[in-house]
């Protein structure tokens, strides 16, 4: 309210002032007429200035609640930002405890499908103990009928009756032999293939890692001389007498900060202010871009380029 008694008292002053110039220029006029019109005009004064007092207050309060519905707008995308941020971490987290559900699942399967191997195992060996107990108890019956059958031919057969026993002990010890053998090179022969498919696997992917390490430090090294020769050209300042379609091979001998040690021209473009102008830009460029693979950087410890920037 203050501001707005202030403003009408200077548009006042301002039309007073006009007035009296007014009436000091038209002395001759009549002093009724010019004293109407001095009033018409202050008054006029006064309703305008109030009313651009009164939009410009309005404008003040627009803008306000453009503030306002702007902070308003900002706090709402906030709150919808963290409401989403909220259901992908709630997401995550339901993912990852699902993925550990999953992990024991496929762990106590594992085990189960190990302990029925185990059991498959062990019915194995119980039928071939139990084989080998019968064919046993066969072969005792059998003895014992040939024994019979030897006590009936009485006593001119026990000589020969013996001498058969005492073959069929040794046969039976031969092929038992030989059946021993047979399994035990069996075994070894399993475990020899067994051991050539461990170590081809092993080679295979020996070789593989080397040759995936090979393609690493590769792309690390044509990435550094690309990074390399880019910032070498970023900081040459080409000679004013000089063409931008020369270039010459330099020789750079680096440190592992990549630091610039010296710099030598190889191949020279034919033009010594060319090859200079290239000298300053590669010290300039210091440090280098260079691998921070101990392994790839050694093939940046002396290395050339070629300089062409046309």
């Amino acid at each position: 309210m203050h501001k707005y008694v202030l403003s009408f008292i200077l548009a006042l002053a301002l039309h007073m002032a006009i007035m009296a110039l007014f009436v000091i220029n038209n002395l001759g006029d009549d002093p009724v007429k010019v004293e109407a019109k001095k009033t018409a005009e202050i008054i006029s004064a006064s309703i305008l200035d109030e009313t651009l007092v009164e939009a410009k207050a309005e404008e003040l309060r627009q803008q306000q609640a453009d503030k306002r519905r702007v902070r308003q707008q900002q706090k709402d995308g906030l709150a919808r930002e963290l409401k989403q941020e909220k259901k992908r971490l709630e997401l995550a987290k339901n993912k990852r405890l699902e993925e550990e559900r999953q992990a024991k699942k496929q762990s106590r399967l594992r085990k189960e499908a190990a302990q029925q191997e185990q059991k498959k195992l062990q019915l194995i060996q119980q039928k071939v103990a139990l084989e080998k107990k019968k064919q046993q108890q066969q072969k005792q019956k059998r003895l014992a009928e040939e024994k019979q059958r030897a006590l009936e031919k009485k006593q001119k057969a026990e000589v020969e009756e013996k001498r058969k026993k005492e073959a069929a002990k040794k046969e039976l010890a031969r092929k038992e032999a030989e059946k021993q053998k047979k399994i035990a090179a069996e075994k070894q022969q399993r475990e020899q293939q067994e051991k050539l498919k461990a170590a081809a696997a092993k080679q295979a992917e020996a070789n593989r890692i080397r040759a995936e390490n090979a393609k690493i430090a590769n792309k690390a090294a044509a990435d550094a001389k690309a990074l390399i020769k880019r910032k070498v050209t970023q900081n040459w300042n080409q000679p004013s007498t000089v063409a931008n379609k020369l270039s010459c091979k330099i020789k750079v001998t680096l440190i592992p900060t990549g630091d610039v040690m010296s710099v030598t021209v190889l191949k020279s473009s034919g033009n010594p202010l060319f090859d200079a102008s290239v000298e300053r830009a590669v010290h300039k460029a210091s440090p280098l871009p260079v691998p921070k693979d101990p392994q790839v950087f050694k093939q940046f410890r002396h290395f050339s380029f070629v300089f062409a920037p046309g």
